[in-house]
């Protein structure tokens, strides 16, 4: 895998096509295991053959990667304000997740009064979508067919005694999400704990995120449930809408008028 990288490090840091030999010169690396190299990294299109004379270039996977990353670190630096701002309406959990490979990763979080958390620390990941708030607003983000096969890829085991396990009640309660604007999430993935999520789109208008509030059941009743969740549903909006995504601009402009 270093090997690999090194590869990698070598193209990016020229400006022109490269041939196996002038690669061979640069990385050092046995021609047999760096021919290996270049094929692999051709199938995964982080490589790709320039012309028929084989030659190489970076490929277009790693600007796709680049992009989805710099999401990410934008998605951070510009939620982080209205999330401050949110802490301090709330004085609850305050958190910010995003979808990386199937999986849910918490990328920023306040801690409230109480310290619930989606995860024991930023970075952290949970497999289960169907469990927790911010997977249903991604589920019922996704097309029927992609969301089936990402269901029976992750199954939709029982996590706590409250966890949706019933595909047909999933489906019910991702209807409630696309209905609100938000998810709710009720002892679902830990007992004791509620919380809403709702989510951030891009300028692409993509879903690249959710901003959360948690809190005990002590301090979050189901009567706060729609109040939290439209309070989660505005902070998103302005994330999205510093972010570029247009659909809320143009709301709030007609709004004014």
């Amino acid at each position: 895998m270093v090997f690999h990288v090194d590869v990698i490090e070598f193209m990016a840091a020229g400006d022109r096509d490269l041939s196996l030999s002038d690669i061979l010169e640069g990385v050092k690396i046995p021609r047999q295991s760096l021919i290996r190299i270049l094929n692999t990294l051709c199938a995964r299109s982080i490589l790709e053959k320039a012309d028929q004379r084989g030659f190489y270039r970076l490929g277009m996977k790693l600007l796709y990667l680049g992009n989805r990353l710099r999401d990410k670190i934008n998605l951070r630096s510009t939620a982080w304000p209205f999330m401050q701002e949110l802490s301090r309406a709330t004085h609850k959990t305050i958190e910010l997740a995003t979808l990386d490979r199937d999986q849910l990763i918490l990328i920023e979080q306040i801690r409230g009064n109480e310290a619930v958390s989606l995860y024991s620390r930023v970075g952290s990941v949970y497999p289960y979508l169907h469990a927790v708030g911010v997977g249903k607003v991604y589920l019922a983000h996704m097309e029927p067919e992609k969301r089936r096969r990402a269901l029976d890829k992750i199954g939709l085991p029982s996590v706590s005694e409250k966890t949706i396990t019933e595909l047909n009640n999933l489906e019910a309660e991702l209807e409630k999400v696309r209905e609100n604007g938000y998810a709710f999430e009720d002892q679902e993935l830990r007992k004791g704990v509620r919380r809403v999520a709702a989510p951030i789109y891009n300028i692409r208008s993509e879903l690249i995120g959710c901003i959360g509030i948690a809190a005990t059941i002590f301090s979050f009743s189901i009567k706060d449930k729609k109040k939290l969740g439209n309070m989660a549903v505005e902070t998103a909006k302005k994330v999205s809408s510093r972010l570029g995504y247009k659909a809320f601009k143009e709301t709030n402009d007609h709004a004014k008028n």
